[in-house]
């Protein structure tokens, strides 16, 4: 078999990681995963838990100890490549893959098929994942393991990923976003691993669906899910376009195509300050990058990728994801860990065919979106903006809530995180006329159609129509235009609506803002606007427990219809 896991496949790069000081603060890691979690029993998975996502659509009980194990399985695995030596890593590994072996599925409760239907071969992301990971231990660790279970990995890994892709036709296999790679990448690489021979009867479906992956990055390469959803789905299609090369002998090479090299650099576009990200879609407000594909992607596109700050580094995310974390050692390159005084800083940044626009500077750091409300991971958020400063956002997009059954269903755009209303964007109406026409009267609303025209970035002017997000007919135009300066930017909304419509522009912080007379002040920013134009109200959104968000509403006072806010640093 081809080496097609690199160096992980060489012994002596494991004696390199345990001697060398560049892997030091990695082995350390490991050690803390090992006494916080890895050594101790494994946790059940339970039916109660199990059912509970049906029930009341919690994810949390049964979520947690999966991950536990799929954490665990990943640190024990490393640890006996590592210290071949040390009895208790192979043990324990061999304990966690028994275990994964019994689980009634690989499946989520999310992604499994309704609760009375009993199909525990169903893929998903998680099941793909933990294929892929199961494949790559055999292969690197199956000739120490105790014949039992390195039979069980063959067998469930056959029955689970091998004969039910063959058997079975997903929806992955054909859409744009991250599940299209990761469930491609990962049962295609098991195939590559384990079952080479079979190749032939699926590699064109495999070669199918990563083209419908790449065709959800538009020309521009911006991946509309967001910074996470860029380090999963494209982290997992740049193991698989490796590998892929390895085992074609070069003659695919992916890594040639145009639209992946526009899509390469995107991550390094969305660091604000600092560890502080674009937080558009479900994602978060900072951000950690995996070593493995950055620095494997700086090798590929040394003019156009940029690794950030070392700091932010993650050599393993909550979900314990093998397929990063093995090479977050065996990708590692020295030259490329940047300290912070070294990390670039200034920025421009627009792409025109979705309508971001990201700007990196030494005082302050700036994002807003044009886009649709159809986008994957979708938030009623045309027009967002974020102020970013000294590592944290100060007037924000708030990013993912809390992932549930309702936050993927009907309810989702009441979220505060989903919708507009939980945005720095306008709103018409009063709460009272939501009451009689329902809720998103006034909010933005869900579909493509529903969108930010005449997008344009000149000089330091960055504008657009907002209006057709809302669809209502009482609203013309909106035309929010983003002047920038040295110090901030100044927000200018003009409004075209039939008279006698309420129109309120919202500001969204993570502090509270504190109002004077022709001010608010929030963490390190100040707004200044003319008061005789406008009523000036504050009110919290709930949307973490931990973490609420709070708002600054400027309802702008009859006749007027221009709203006009100085925002400093």
């Amino acid at each position: 078999m081809k080496d097609l896991l690199g160096k992980a496949q060489d012994p002596a790069f494991w004696v390199e990681v345990r001697e060398k000081e560049l892997y030091k603060p990695l082995r350390d890691g490991l050690f803390t995963k090992w006494e916080q979690e890895a050594k101790a029993p494994i946790p059940a998975l339970n039916y109660s838990a199990y059912r509970r996502f049906h029930y009341d659509g919690d994810r949390d009980e049964y979520e947690k100890p999966y991950f536990i194990r799929r954490r665990s399985l990943g640190v024990c695995a490393l640890l006996a490549l590592i210290y071949p030596d040390r009895e208790e890593y192979l043990i324990q590994l061999m304990d966690l893959i028994y275990a994964v072996c019994d689980e009634y599925t690989w499946c989520l409760p999310a992604h499994q098929t309704e609760l009375g239907k009993n199909n525990n071969c169903h893929i998903d992301l998680f099941a793909a994942e933990t294929g892929m990971c199961l494949s790559e231990i055999y292969t690197l660790l199956g000739d120490r393991m105790e014949p039992l279970i390195a039979d069980r990995i063959r067998v469930e890994v056959d029955r689970r990923i091998i004969r039910s892709f063959l058997d079975n036709r997903f929806f992955w296999e054909k859409i744009g976003s991250n599940w299209a790679a990761v469930c491609t990448g990962s049962v295609s690489c098991t195939f590559m691993l384990m079952h080479p021979e079979l190749m032939p009867e699926a590699e064109e479906r495999f070669v199918a669906a990563m083209t419908y992956f790449l065709g959800g990055f538009g020309p521009d390469g911006v991946c509309e899910e967001g910074f996470a959803y860029w380090c999963y789905g494209f982290g997992f299609f740049t193991v698989w376009a490796d590998m892929y090369r390895t085992f074609t002998d070069g003659a695919q090479d992916w890594f040639k195509l145009d639209k992946v090299k526009a899509v390469a650099p995107f991550l390094s576009r969305m660091y604000l300050t600092e560890g502080c990200t674009v937080s558009f879609s479900d994602t978060g407000r900072t951000g950690r990058y995996s070593p493995a594909v950055l620095h494997y992607l700086k090798d590929e596109y040394p003019d156009t990728v940029v690794v950030p700050d070392s700091a932010y580094m993650e050599m393993m995310d909550a979900c314990g994801r093998w397929c990063t974390f093995l090479r977050s050692f065996t990708w590692l390159k020295e030259e490329y860990l940047i300290p912070a005084a070294e990390a670039k800083t200034d920025m421009t940044y627009f792409a025109p065919s979705v309508g971001w626009l990201v700007k990196r500077g030494e005082v302050y750091s700036f994002a807003a979106k044009g886009g649709h409300n159809c986008e994957p991971h979708n938030h009623h958020d045309v027009g967002s903006f974020i102020l970013a400063k000294d590592g944290r956002q100060i007037l924000t997009d708030p990013g993912g809530g809390v992932y549930s059954r309702q936050y993927f269903s009907g309810p989702r755009y009441t979220f505060v995180s989903c919708g507009s209303h939980g945005h720095s964007v306008p709103y018409f109406g009063t709460d009272a006329d939501r009451a009689e026409k329902g809720f998103f009267y006034g909010y933005q609303k869900d579909g493509g159609q529903y969108c930010a025209a005449d997008v344009a970035f000149v000089g330091d002017t960055f504008s657009m129509d907002l209006a057709p997000a809302y669809g209502e007919p009482a609203v013309h135009r909106v035309t929010r235009t983003f002047t920038f300066g040295e110090r901030g930017f100044t927000l200018r909304d003009e409004f075209d609506v039939d008279g006698g419509l309420p129109i309120t522009d919202r500001l969204v912080s993570l502090t509270p803002f504190t109002v004077k007379e022709g001010t608010a002040t929030t963490d390190a920013a100040t707004l200044t606007f003319d008061p005789a134009r406008y009523e000036v109200s504050t009110a919290v959104g709930d949307f973490r427990p931990e973490t609420p968000v709070y708002f600054l509403d400027l309802r702008l006072r009859d006749g007027v219809m221009v709203c006009e806010v100085t925002i400093t640093v």
